[in-house]
Protein backbone atom coordinates (compact mmCIF):
# COMPACT_ATOMS: atom_id res chain seq x y z
CA UNK A 1 0.00 0.00 0.00
CA UNK A 2 3.02 2.43 0.54
CA UNK A 3 5.07 3.26 -2.45
CA UNK A 4 8.93 2.07 -2.30
CA UNK A 5 7.97 0.38 1.01
CA UNK A 6 10.83 -2.63 0.40
CA UNK A 7 10.91 -4.90 3.59
CA UNK A 8 14.19 -5.83 2.80
CA UNK A 9 15.51 -2.47 3.04
CA UNK A 10 13.71 -1.32 6.36
CA UNK A 11 15.94 0.57 8.98
CA UNK A 12 14.27 -0.79 11.85
CA UNK A 13 11.92 -3.45 12.00
CA UNK A 14 9.59 -2.15 14.24
CA UNK A 15 8.46 1.77 13.86
CA UNK A 16 6.28 3.64 16.03
CA UNK A 17 3.21 5.13 14.62
CA UNK A 18 4.68 8.67 14.50
CA UNK A 19 7.47 7.68 12.42
CA UNK A 20 5.10 6.08 10.35
CA UNK A 21 3.44 9.19 9.96
CA UNK A 22 6.85 11.37 9.15
CA UNK A 23 7.44 8.90 6.29
CA UNK A 24 5.04 8.51 4.67
CA UNK A 25 2.92 11.63 5.39
CA UNK A 26 0.86 12.60 2.41
CA UNK A 27 -0.39 9.08 1.98
CA UNK A 28 -1.22 8.95 5.72
CA UNK A 29 -2.94 12.02 5.77
CA UNK A 30 -5.09 10.99 2.08
CA UNK A 31 -5.80 7.64 4.16
CA UNK A 32 -6.77 9.33 7.60
CA UNK A 33 -8.66 12.18 7.26
CA UNK A 34 -11.66 10.03 5.91
CA UNK A 35 -11.78 8.08 8.93
CA UNK A 36 -11.40 10.73 11.22
CA UNK A 37 -13.99 12.65 10.07
CA UNK A 38 -16.64 9.39 10.03
CA UNK A 39 -15.49 8.70 14.17
CA UNK A 40 -16.18 12.77 14.75
CA UNK A 41 -19.36 12.33 12.95
CA UNK A 42 -20.22 9.43 15.21
CA UNK A 43 -19.21 10.46 18.43
CA UNK A 44 -21.09 13.76 17.76
CA UNK A 45 -23.96 12.13 17.27
CA UNK A 46 -23.25 9.82 20.52
CA UNK A 47 -22.98 13.12 22.59
CA UNK A 48 -26.18 14.66 21.24
CA UNK A 49 -28.23 11.10 21.94
CA UNK A 50 -27.16 11.17 25.30
CA UNK A 51 -30.01 11.83 27.51
CA UNK A 52 -28.11 11.02 30.81
CA UNK A 53 -25.65 13.86 30.90
CA UNK A 54 -26.49 17.38 31.29
CA UNK A 55 -27.12 20.05 28.79
CA UNK A 56 -23.88 21.43 29.77
CA UNK A 57 -21.77 18.59 30.02
CA UNK A 58 -23.00 17.90 26.22
CA UNK A 59 -21.71 21.10 25.13
CA UNK A 60 -18.56 20.58 26.69
CA UNK A 61 -17.82 17.37 25.32
CA UNK A 62 -18.50 18.69 21.96
CA UNK A 63 -15.85 21.43 22.38
CA UNK A 64 -13.56 18.52 23.71
CA UNK A 65 -14.43 16.82 20.34
CA UNK A 66 -13.65 19.70 18.64
CA UNK A 67 -10.29 19.77 19.96
CA UNK A 68 -9.46 15.97 19.77
CA UNK A 69 -10.09 16.88 15.34
CA UNK A 70 -7.49 19.58 16.42
CA UNK A 71 -5.01 17.64 18.33
CA UNK A 72 -4.82 14.69 15.74
CA UNK A 73 -4.20 16.84 12.79
CA UNK A 74 -1.14 17.66 14.48
CA UNK A 75 -0.34 14.68 16.00
CA UNK A 76 -0.35 13.38 12.38
CA UNK A 77 2.10 16.10 10.87
CA UNK A 78 4.85 14.77 12.85
CA UNK A 79 6.64 15.20 9.79
CA UNK A 80 7.20 18.77 10.57
CA UNK A 81 5.76 18.94 14.03
CA UNK A 82 8.04 16.89 16.47
CA UNK A 83 9.16 16.79 19.95
CA UNK A 84 8.13 17.81 23.51
CA UNK A 85 5.14 19.70 21.06
CA UNK A 86 4.52 16.59 18.79
CA UNK A 87 4.61 14.55 22.85
CA UNK A 88 1.72 17.39 24.15
CA UNK A 89 -0.60 17.13 21.65
CA UNK A 90 -0.64 12.91 21.39
CA UNK A 91 -0.94 13.42 24.67
CA UNK A 92 -4.09 15.94 24.77
CA UNK A 93 -5.81 13.34 21.91
CA UNK A 94 -5.31 10.35 23.84
CA UNK A 95 -6.73 12.07 27.47
CA UNK A 96 -9.22 13.87 25.72
CA UNK A 97 -10.84 10.74 23.99
CA UNK A 98 -10.73 8.61 27.21
CA UNK A 99 -12.75 11.62 28.48
CA UNK A 100 -14.95 10.91 26.04
CA UNK A 101 -15.29 8.01 26.52
CA UNK A 102 -15.65 7.87 30.57
CA UNK A 103 -18.26 10.71 30.00
CA UNK A 104 -20.81 9.92 27.31
CA UNK A 105 -22.91 6.35 26.96
CA UNK A 106 -24.93 4.52 24.41
CA UNK A 107 -28.42 5.30 24.04
CA UNK A 108 -29.18 1.33 24.41
CA UNK A 109 -27.42 -0.16 27.88
CA UNK A 110 -25.41 -3.49 27.13
CA UNK A 111 -24.14 -5.20 29.85
CA UNK A 112 -21.45 -6.64 28.46
CA UNK A 113 -19.61 -3.87 26.48
CA UNK A 114 -20.46 -1.35 29.54
CA UNK A 115 -18.45 -3.17 31.76
CA UNK A 116 -15.64 -4.02 29.44
CA UNK A 117 -14.87 -0.60 28.40
CA UNK A 118 -13.73 0.57 31.59
CA UNK A 119 -11.20 -2.49 31.53
CA UNK A 120 -10.09 -1.39 27.88
CA UNK A 121 -9.98 2.06 28.65
CA UNK A 122 -7.59 1.08 31.58
CA UNK A 123 -5.49 -1.10 29.68
CA UNK A 124 -5.01 1.74 26.86
CA UNK A 125 -3.94 4.43 29.44
CA UNK A 126 -1.59 1.36 31.16
CA UNK A 127 0.28 0.87 27.61
CA UNK A 128 0.49 4.66 26.86
CA UNK A 129 1.94 5.55 30.19
CA UNK A 130 4.30 2.58 29.04
CA UNK A 131 5.23 4.06 25.95
CA UNK A 132 5.30 7.79 27.59
CA UNK A 133 7.54 6.46 29.87
CA UNK A 134 10.42 4.53 27.57
CA UNK A 135 10.07 8.16 25.63
CA UNK A 136 10.91 10.08 28.70
CA UNK A 137 13.32 7.64 30.37
CA UNK A 138 15.68 6.63 27.35
CA UNK A 139 17.72 9.16 25.79
CA UNK A 140 17.82 8.15 22.63
CA UNK A 141 15.58 4.92 22.42
CA UNK A 142 15.93 3.77 19.03
CA UNK A 143 19.45 2.33 19.79
CA UNK A 144 18.23 0.51 22.06
CA UNK A 145 16.34 -2.59 20.69
CA UNK A 146 14.13 -4.33 23.55
CA UNK A 147 12.61 -0.88 25.10
CA UNK A 148 12.23 0.32 21.26
CA UNK A 149 10.45 -2.62 20.69
CA UNK A 150 8.43 -2.27 23.31
CA UNK A 151 7.53 0.99 22.91
CA UNK A 152 6.20 0.57 19.70
CA UNK A 153 4.64 -2.05 20.57
CA UNK A 154 3.29 -0.39 23.47
CA UNK A 155 2.04 2.75 21.55
CA UNK A 156 0.34 0.39 18.77
CA UNK A 157 -1.54 -1.42 21.26
CA UNK A 158 -2.83 1.91 23.13
CA UNK A 159 -3.94 3.31 20.20
CA UNK A 160 -5.62 0.08 19.22
CA UNK A 161 -7.26 -0.36 22.92
CA UNK A 162 -8.54 2.98 23.05
CA UNK A 163 -9.86 2.93 19.10
CA UNK A 164 -11.75 -0.68 20.23
CA UNK A 165 -13.97 1.72 22.64
CA UNK A 166 -15.52 3.24 19.39
CA UNK A 167 -15.85 -0.09 17.97
CA UNK A 168 -17.67 -1.15 20.80
CA UNK A 169 -19.56 1.98 20.64
CA UNK A 170 -20.24 1.59 17.14
CA UNK A 171 -21.22 -2.54 18.02
CA UNK A 172 -23.79 -1.31 20.21
CA UNK A 173 -25.60 1.65 17.81
CA UNK A 174 -25.49 -1.54 15.31
CA UNK A 175 -27.78 -3.55 18.00
CA UNK A 176 -29.97 -0.44 18.79
CA UNK A 177 -30.52 0.19 14.47
CA UNK A 178 -30.94 -3.79 14.26
CA UNK A 179 -33.89 -3.89 16.85
CA UNK A 180 -35.28 -0.96 15.62
CA UNK A 181 -35.30 -2.21 12.02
Amino acid sequence: MLPDLHPDRLEDSATTISHTFAKYNTLITIYIIGPVSLLFLFRVHRTLRDNKISLYLRKMVLILLLSVQYTTMVVVRYDTIKGSTHYLFTSLTFINLLFYHGIVSNAQEHPIVDHLKPLIATCSLILMSMFGGLVFFFQDIRHHDFAWTLCCFSEIAALLSLGSLDMLDIYVLGLQIHEQG
